[in-house]
């Protein structure tokens, strides 16, 4: 199993330092990006990674980091290719309730399309994109993803629907937070899994704060935080050392982790 961060910034993150929270997985039939945030084509194009090379994006929730890239690749999965227009669609695996939340944000700036006929129609969304409304576990090219629902967005009416991906192969299990609070039972929640991939912020913890702060991650036990590579933190400050405290480390924007 391979896995390659095409960026470990969060939402504000500068693009001269990092790109958005995004990554890939490498499988027999493509690659399956885990989120397809506002920098993930060009960070595509700086691995030399083709749009047509994607197998399937799996979309943990609705905020621009996460989904905000979709448009410029389903465009250019249908007007680019090895010798011109290849005319793809683009496969989207979530959740019910976030595929609902994502129909809303991309189907009005692709609806009308020219086709390979030339004629310009009305009902892009439903000939470029398949949506797929995961419930279950799934596979794609000998890779199983499972979508659970953490917590990220929460108040007294709001719980916005957003998923953590636990990633499987050959025996070998990973997990990807996304965007999720604290959880302090994360080690209990997942006592399989051999590295997980932890959202965390540097900054001072504020009030309303839907992120997992590190202050809060050095509370874990030893035994969990030595099972965690930190993401989303778009750069760890100077003086902060991570392997003292107990983590593998952080990870960085294009860097593959193997297992």
């Amino acid at each position: 199993m391979k896995l390659t961060f095409l960026g470990t910034g969060g939402a504000f993150a500068d693009y001269r330092v990092n790109y958005h929270n995004n990554a890939i997985v490498e499988t027999s039939e493509g690659y399956v990006m885990i989120d397809c945030g506002s920098t993930a084509v060009q960070s595509l194009k700086e691995l030399d990674i083709k749009p047509w090379e994607v197998a399937g994006v799996i979309i943990t929730h609705t905020h621009s980091d996460h989904c905000g890239g979709l448009e410029q690749l389903i465009w250019e999965r249908v007007y680019t290719g090895v010798a011109g227009p290849g005319w793809l669609r683009t496969s989207i695996y979530s959740n019910p309730g976030v595929n609902r939340d994502l129909v809303r944000m991309i189907s009005s700036p692709i609806e009308e399309f020219t086709d390979k006929d030339g004629v310009c129609r009305p009902d892009g969304f439903h000939r470029l994109v398949e949506m797929h409304g995961v419930l279950r576990p799934f596979e794609i090219g000998g890779v199983r993803f499972t979508l659970h629902r953490t917590p990220h967005v929460v108040g007294p009416a709001v719980d916005k629907p957003t998923y953590g991906v636990e990633i499987e192969q050959d025996g070998k299990t990973i997990y990807f937070t996304s965007d999720t609070v604290f959880r302090p039972e994360i080690g209990a929640l997942f006592p399989h899994v051999r590295v997980i991939f932890h959202d965390c912020m540097f900054l001072p913890k504020y009030p309303g704060t839907v992120h997992t702060h590190f202050e809060e991650l050095l509370t874990l036990p030893p035994d969990v935080k030595k099972r965690i590579v930190l993401m989303h933190h778009t750069r760890v400050p100077e003086g902060v050392d991570l392997v003292a405290a107990g983590f593998i480390g952080a990870a960085c924007r294009h860097e593959s982790f193997e297992f």
